[in-house]
């Protein structure tokens, strides 16, 4: 009913305000770094309520590859060589070559979705898709030549099929910056494909796991000491900029139930300056 919906609604709104809160003491209580041993990483967090219960789960949006930095243009005069392309590109060429893409298929897929993120209706090479394609189909539709919002616009870009989102989903995301930075204190220990693919190849997928699952409970200080145990940070143009020990952006997933009605909310929550 209307009154039991309502209720669920502002049970809903009450766990946003409480994850704001607890983001907020976790940078209070460490500024400089950000890791799963933290009270905002809890996983499945249940609260009982009146008539119902709550169940929320936040995420690091920097644990993840930010589709938005393959909107970042290629230099001028450079060629369609994929060493000449923006680090992103380079990265996600890598991380689909992990999760055993094959290189024609990684390519057109990659310059897909840098047609789709950037704000030109130019072609980036002969693997990408603009309007004109998109117009061809039933329904026919546009490019949004513009940042994505969320990872599902993936399902409207060529070549992303079911298959191809379910096994891209998990690695990646979508924050409102053409930035990629990686926090290697919340990157799950289940996910080294993306920690191979950050240093474009040159480390083995073993490698990545034992790091990975060697990592101190309370994260790493500085990136240092991790790339310490791997290749020198220097070794891969672009690295040493990509990998942080701490995040700005965050997801919260929360689900409000009472009696037979349930609330939705999915919130981002961007941290700030102070």
């Amino acid at each position: 009913n209307i009154t039991t919906g309502k209720q669920a609604w502002w049970y809903a709104l009450s766990a946003e305000a409480l994850v704001s809160k607890v983001l907020t003491q976790d940078f209070k209580d460490n500024p400089e770094v950000v890791n799963l041993s933290q009270n905002w990483a809890r996983k499945n967090t249940v609260f009982p309520v009146d008539d119902g219960q709550l169940k929320g789960e936040v995420t690091d949006l920097q644990s993840c590859f930010n589709l938005n930095s393959l909107s970042v243009a290629s230099k001028a005069g450079s060629g369609e060589e994929l060493a000449q392309q923006p680090y992103p590109v380079q990265v996600f060429r890598e991380l689909l070559k992990q999760l055993a893409m094959d290189d024609y298929e990684a390519a057109q897929l990659t310059d897909a979705i840098r047609d789709w993120t950037d704000k030109d209706t130019v072609l980036v090479s002969s693997l990408g898709a603009e309007d004109a394609y998109y117009e061809g189909l039933k329904p026919p539709y546009l490019t949004a030549n513009q940042w994505m919002l969320g990872k599902d616009e993936l399902r409207a870009v060529r070549g992303v099929t079911a298959r191809v989102y379910a096994k891209l989903a998990p690695y990646v995301c979508t924050l409102p910056n053409d930035k990629l930075k990686i926090n290697i204190n919340t990157l799950a220990p289940q996910r080294p494909e993306l920690l191979v693919a950050l240093y474009l190849g040159t480390i083995g997928l073993d490698d990545a796991k034992r790091v990975l699952n060697e990592r101190p409970q309370k994260g790493w200080k500085e990136s240092k000491l991790m790339t310490d145990m791997l290749a020198p940070v220097d070794s891969v143009k672009g690295l040493k900029d990509a990998l942080v020990v701490k995040s700005d952006f965050f997801e919260a997933r929360v689900v409000a139930e009472v009696g037979d009605n349930r609330a939705w909310l999915e919130t981002l929550f961007q941290r700030g300056k102070d």
